[in-house]
């Protein structure tokens, strides 16, 4: 009887940790000032500031803790993707519904994420090395 009990209660446990790990290593490792809504602070391309980047709320990204994430259009609709973590490299990959890889957010902090696109880039345009920088949408 203690055994099946003891198998029970290893069960439920696993069964609930899976639950919060929705296609990812480790969710609990994230701040949950994760889970809010983005905006574009600004983008970079080889080092360089990119000037005329669309302002909020085209562009605005919210991370959902059901591993599903929103990208913002100008006019207030969006598209959606799913997200993964991954607490070995300390990422969070961006991906389309189909299942592509679109992105990788990097440098995840409570302030601040870095969105780095996927993707071939255009050795030797601006389109090479692209890194966006968001804040929180309420600073």
């Amino acid at each position: 009887m203690k055994k099946l009990l003891l198998i029970a209660i290893l069960t439920l446990t696993y069964s609930c940790r899976a639950q919060n790990k929705p296609g990812s290593d480790s969710v609990s490792e994230l701040p949950n000032v994760i889970f809010q809504r983005w905006k574009l602070d600004y983008g970079m391309a080889n080092g360089q500031k990119i000037s005329g980047l669309p302002q909020s709320p085209n562009n605005d990204l919210v991370l959902k803790q059901n591993g599903e994430y929103l990208n913002y259009n100008e006019d207030g609709t969006f598209f959606t993707g799913k997200w993964e973590y991954n607490s070995d490299e300390k990422i969070i990959y961006t991906k389309s519904d189909d299942g592509r890889l679109n992105g990788i957010i990097a440098d995840i902090k409570a302030k601040s994420i870095t969105l780095v696109p996927a993707g071939k880039a255009v050795e030797g345009t601006p389109f090479e090395n692209f890194r966006f920088y968001y804040i929180p949408k309420g600073e």
